[in-house]
């Protein structure tokens, strides 16, 4: 996985309960990067499902809500490393066109090496849009904090399920994202 997640994971957590709380989770996990992050960087996946486990367990939340909250955080963190032309998109549903269609191409093209995930979109009307959620990574609950951070960028008011989830015991990850 690419740095630039664990250096943002590490600005979430800090900004949620702070550096004290990060460096003792760093402590627990005996991480072979010993946490020590760069954007450009390439970590093991285990490394950041290892800090949301601990994450998990010392706050007595679910990883489902971690992902979903992180996601949600990191978007803006995102949309700001964004490619010119993208912030052109005010439309919910033309944005997440643009994910698939232009900015994972991207990202692809200043870094071969990453594993990114992608977009199948299944059906979409005026107020809603299907899509099946691609990635080894399983991190559909982190996309899901990511379309709500979207929803919150552009002022529309959304809701996101999903009909089908692999940690649910379903074959794939499918998001329902619903103009409210």
């Amino acid at each position: 996985m690419k740095g630039i997640v664990f250096v943002k994971f590490n600005e979430f957590i800090e900004e949620l309960w702070g550096e004290d709380f990060w460096d003792e989770i760093l402590g627990e996990a005996e991480l072979p990067s010993e946490g020590i992050y760069t954007t450009v960087g390439t970590y093991d996946d285990l490394e950041l499902f290892t800090l949301i486990g601990l994450v998990v367990e010392k706050k007595n939340i679910s990883a489902k809500d971690v992902q979903f909250a992180f996601g949600t955080w990191v978007f803006k963190e995102l949309y700001n490393m964004a490619p010119k032309g993208v912030h052109d998109f005010k439309d919910i549903f033309e944005f997440l066109h643009a994910v698939q269609d232009f900015i994972h191409i991207e990202v692809k093209k200043l870094n071969p090496d990453a594993l990114i995930p992608e977009f199948e979109f299944l059906s979409e009307t005026s107020n809603k849009l299907s899509f099946h959620y691609q990635s080894p990574r399983q991190l559909c609950f982190f996309c899901e904090g990511i379309v709500h951070g979207l929803a919150e960028h552009t002022g529309q008011k959304i809701k996101v399920s999903q009909s089908e989830c692999e940690h649910e015991g379903g074959h794939r990850c499918v998001l329902d994202v619903e103009k409210v």
